[in-house]
């Protein structure tokens, strides 16, 4: 296909095409501004079609394949639902879009979800995190109760300070103050 190597490294379009599956999106709905980005579409469906020749998948694939088959599948979707009453997320903080996408579309309006997570703690960015995915839970989820576990029992009081101090300058954080 003509790839150039240097103009199109492999960790550039694996970081791209996974970019995109993390947001949920397929090749076609992916926006492209330059002549770059279209190649790169271009590439990511080149890439697609390979996949689907071979039968095999990556973990975004597997992500996004679960979230299209409930989206269209109601029955499936529905029995998913009432099947999973309660939903526990842990390290919430590192979601991705497409995570946030599905769990809202396993939740559905009936299930009782459950986030733990720290918006201080968001370390996985390059996975495609969104630490937005906090803020959008509370509204999304209408959350009634919001607890804020402050208490550390693992570090002395001046740890803490300059963690405050430093945590304090996160911008958009949901706020804390350990002690």
């Amino acid at each position: 296909n003509n790839i150039d190597d240097e103009k199109y490294p492999a960790k550039t379009l694996v970081y791209f095409i996974n970019s995109a599956k993390e947001q949920g999106l397929r090749a076609h709905e992916v926006a492209a501004h330059d002549e770059f980005q279209r190649r790169l579409v271009e590439l990511y469906e080149i890439y697609d079609a390979q996949c689907q020749r071979e039968g095999v998948v990556d973990f975004a694939e597997l992500l996004l394949r679960s979230y299209e088959l409930l989206c269209r599948n109601q029955a499936l979707r529905e029995h998913y639902q009432q099947r999973f009453s309660h939903i526990l997320v842990d390290e919430f903080q590192d979601t991705n879009d497409l995570q946030y996408k599905w769990l809202q579309v396993l939740a559905g309006k009936r299930s009782a979800v459950f986030a733990v997570g720290d918006d201080d703690q968001s370390i996985y960015a390059f996975r495609g995190a969104n630490v937005g995915n906090m803020s959008a839970f509370e509204r999304d989820f209408s959350v009634k109760h919001l607890i804020k576990l402050e208490q550390n029992y693992r570090s002395h009081g001046n740890i803490l300070d300059a963690a405050n101090h430093l945590i304090e300058n996160n911008s958009n954080r949901l706020g804390k103050n350990l002690r």
